[in-house]
């Protein structure tokens, strides 16, 4: 991340008098909050776990396994009505 510098930065802003000053270092510092909380919100997604070759595989078999179980074959076959009319409405409803 970006670290406050004890230096300042000097940018045309700095040539400015009075209100044009005060707004180009207002905005100066919206943009300096803005890529601060993009660096934040980048550090934060990339702490973000990726499932491992093998932790992949485990999850992808207890999915077969629950798709195999009698109780996801039973609620499968209890709700294929209204999958049918979901699916129907649906349809006409896009056209």
């Amino acid at each position: 991340m970006t670290s406050p510098s004890s230096e300042s930065w000097v940018g045309p802003e700095a040539e400015l008098e009075g209100v044009g000053r005060v707004h180009a270092l207002e905005n100066l510092l919206q943009l300096s909050d803005r890529i601060m909380s993009l660096e934040a919100e980048l550090a934060q997604v990339s702490t973000v776990r990726v499932l491992t070759p093998t932790e992949q595989l485990d999850a992808e078999q207890q999915l077969i396994a629950m798709r195999a179980s009698l109780p996801w074959r039973v609620g499968r076959v209890v709700t294929i009505p209204l999958r049918v009319v979901r699916r129907m409405l649906r349809r006409t409803s896009n056209r």
